[in-house]
Formats: structure tokens, sequence, C-alpha cells
């Protein structure tokens, strides 16, 4: 597991303070692989929700500032010049949980917006299937699998996006940076949507310089 955060430093020579980053390297097991652990040190679970819809339908109402949600046409997609989402109506889908599981997907490119966390992969003209396309991608991602968890969605909802996740670290070339930086945009997404610690959330990406958005290509 990989922790970091930007820390402020006072430079020996100017005083200045400055933000650097903070990364820290754990090993992380399973307690199941663990052996002699006491019983009151292993956590117990809730019971897994039944019914995911409502707390789905809950995330979507409550987040801050969303973008407007359209259903006009048959395809998925954030639109980020006119700060909009785009989905296939429900009755497309199998199931509702795979709604909801798109949708995440969308809101997290959504809180790229420079009135959200004005991300510099959603703020700035990227082209498609550059690496900053593909970072943004991984992004929603992650976000997505985070929001799914939060909800309740089954494992098995989930392996759509492990292998979409790989896809993308492949079109990165594994690059170890893109991860963490792709995971940290992720989970302050989550947090956004989700509305936790917003004092916390604040955009931390000290190199955005705010940009319009031009004639990008929706997400």
């Amino acid at each position: 597991m990989v922790f970091w955060k930007w820390v402020e430093v006072s430079d020996e020579d100017t005083h200045e303070i400055l933000k650097v980053p903070f990364l820290r390297f754990y090993y992380v097991f399973n307690v199941g692989q663990c052996d002699g652990i006491p019983s009151n040190l292993i956590p117990t679970y809730p019971e897994p929700v039944l019914d995911p819809i409502p707390t789905c339908e809950r995330i979507v109402a409550n987040m801050p500032k969303p973008p407007e949600l359209r259903h006009k046409e048959n395809e998925a997609y954030y639109n980020p010049l006119l700060d909009y989402v785009n989905m296939p109506k429900p009755s497309k889908f199998n199931e509702m949980t795979a709604y909801y599981a798109v949708l995440f997907h969308e809101l997290v490119h959504s809180t790229g917006h420079s009135s959200r966390l004005a991300r510099k992969e959603v703020m700035q003209q990227i082209k498609f299937g550059s690496d900053r396309y593909s970072v943004e991608e991984l992004t929603a991602e992650i976000g997505t699998c985070f929001l799914k968890s939060f909800a309740g969605i089954g494992n098995e909802q989930f392996e759509n996006n492990v292998a979409y996740i790989q896809g993308w670290l492949e079109k990165l070339k594994n690059d170890r940076k893109f991860i963490v930086y792709a995971s940290s945009c992720a989970q302050r997404a989550a947090d956004y949507i989700l509305n936790l610690k917003p004092e916390e959330i604040a955009t931390e990406e000290a190199e955005v310089v705010p940009q319009p958005v031009g004639d990008d290509l929706p997400f």
C-alpha cells in the first residue's frame, strides 16, 4: 500500500514555506493470511447491503453542485464544455446496478470541472488516447470502484472494472506514478461526490492552472 500527501516544509535558506510530496510504502496483508491474532483485534464487517439501489440514488441526489443529468442519447459520456452527463435510459441496462456503475464513472469525470476539483486532465484540452486521457479514464474507473463499494454493489460487478483498469495501466506502461496519482485523484473525486470531509478535498494540485475548456472530446 502506498500513502502520500502534500506536506509543508520551511526552506532552510529563504524560510519560505514550500509544499512537497510525502510518500510512504507499506506491506499490507489480509487478516485471513495471518496467524495468532487475538479475536478481539479481528475486525467485524456489516452484513452486505441486500438492495444497494436506494444508496446509489442517495449518492447521486446528494452530490454537491452536480452536473446536469440527461437521457437524450443511447450512450454514456461527460461533456466538460457544457458540464452535463448523458446516460442511456435505465431501461437499456439489464439491471440498475449496471446503470449506476456507468453513471458513477461519468460523475467521477465531472468532478474535474472548474466548479468542483479543477482536475487538469479535464480542465485542459487533451488528446484522445494520450497519457493524460488514459490517466483520467483510470481515475474514473478507480473512483467508480470506490463508489460501488460504498453503495454495497456486489463483487460480481467488479470484474469489468478490473479488466478496464488493467487495460489503462498497460496503456500507461505500468508506470507506478500513474496509479498513485490516479488513485489519489479518484479518492478525492469519490469523497467529493459523497460529500465527505469537504475541508480536506479542496484541490491540492498546485501545478493546476485553470483554463477554459475547448472542444474536448467527451469522456
